[in-house]
C-alpha cells in the first residue's frame, strides 16, 4: 500500500533551501534584473506574472549562472504547482546542465517524474540527490515512496528507515513505513509506526484512519472505533472515517 504522494512532497521546502545557493546581489546583476528576480520570487504575485519574470531573468542573465539557476528553479516549482510537470522537468534539467552537483534540482526533478508515474526516472533522480547530499532525509523518504509505488516494499522500508534515522521528528516517514509494513502483512510494526506518526503529528486525521483500519483488520473494533472518532474530531467530513463508523457501528 503506497503512501499518498501529497504526504511526501517537499517541492516548496526544497525551493527555500535552494534560494540560499544564489543570494541576490543588485550591484552584480543590475537593478532591473534584480527587480525581475524579486518578481519571480514574489509569493504575492500571480503565477503567470512570476513565470514571465523568471523567464526575463533567465534571458537577461546569460553571463550569471547563479541567477539563471535560481530563476530556473523558481520557474520549475511554479510549473510543477500548476501541474505542468514536463515544463518543470525541462527547467530542472537546465539547472543540472549548468550545475551537475545541484542536489535540489535532482530532488525536484525526481518529484516531477514521480508525479507523472515515471518511477524509474524518479528513483534515478532521488538516488543522485542522495549521492550529492546523503543527509537529506526527504530524498530517502521520497525515493521510498517511488519504490513503494513500484511494488518494492523492502527497498521502500529501507529508505523510510534511513529517513527516520536522519530526521526522527518527521512523521511522514513513519506514516509511509507503516503503510509499507502493512502491505507486507506486518500489522504490529505498522501500528507501532502509526503510533509514532500520531505522537509527532496528533492532527493527522489520515494516520488515525489508517491505524483504525489496522485495528479493525485485527478484530479490535473498540480501538478502531476510537481512532475513527479521533479522525472525525480533526476532519469532521473525512469520508473514510465516516464510512468505517457506518460499517462497524458508532
Amino acid at each position: 500500500m503506497a503512501a499518498s504522494c501529497c504526504r511526501t512532497r517537499r517541492t516548496c521546502a526544497a525551493l527555500a533551501v535552494a534560494l540560499l545557493l544564489a543570494p541576490l546581489a543588485g550591484a552584480r546583476a543590475g537593478e532591473s534584473l534584480a527587480d525581475q528576480l524579486a518578481a519571480c520570487k514574489s509569493d504575492s504575485a500571480e503565477p503567470g506574472a512570476r513565470i514571465a519574470a523568471c523567464a526575463r531573468v533567465i534571458d537577461g542573465a546569460a553571463s550569471d549562472e547563479d541567477l539563471r539557476i535560481e530563476a530556473y528553479l523558481q520557474r520549475g516549482v511554479l510549473f510543477e504547482a500548476a501541474g505542468d510537470e514536463d515544463a518543470a522537468i525541462r527547467d530542472y534539467s537546465a539547472i543540472i546542465r549548468l550545475d551537475p552537483t545541484n542536489a535540489v534540482a535532482f530532488f525536484n526533478r525526481g518529484n516531477a517524474h514521480d508525479m507523472k508515474g515515471e518511477r524509474d526516472a524518479a528513483i534515478a533522480d532521488y538516488s543522485e540527490a542522495i549521492r550529492l547530499d546523503p543527509g537529506d532525509a526527504d530524498a530517502y523518504n521520497n525515493r521510498g515512496q517511488s519504490y513503494d509505488a513500484r511494488g518494492d516494499s523492502d527497498l521502500a522500508i529501507a529508505d523510510y528507515s534511513q529517513s527516520i534515522l536522519l530526521e526522527r521528528n518527521n512523521p511522514r516517514a513513519f506514516f509511509n513505513r507503516a503503510l509499507a509494513y502493512w502491505s507486507q502483512g506486518d500489522a504490529q510494526s505498522a501500528i507501532a509506526d502509526l503510533d509514532q506518526a500520531i505522537t509527532l503529528d496528533p492532527r493527522d486525521a489520515d494516520a488515525y484512519v489508517s491505524r483504525g483500519s489496522l485495528h479493525e483488520e485485527l478484530g479490535n473494533a473498540a480501538a478502531a472505533r476510537a481512532d475513527y472518532r479521533s479522525a472525525l474530531k480533526i476532519a469532521p467530513n473525512h469520508a473514510d472515517a465516516l464510512a468505517a463508523l457506518a460499517r462497524i457501528g458508532d
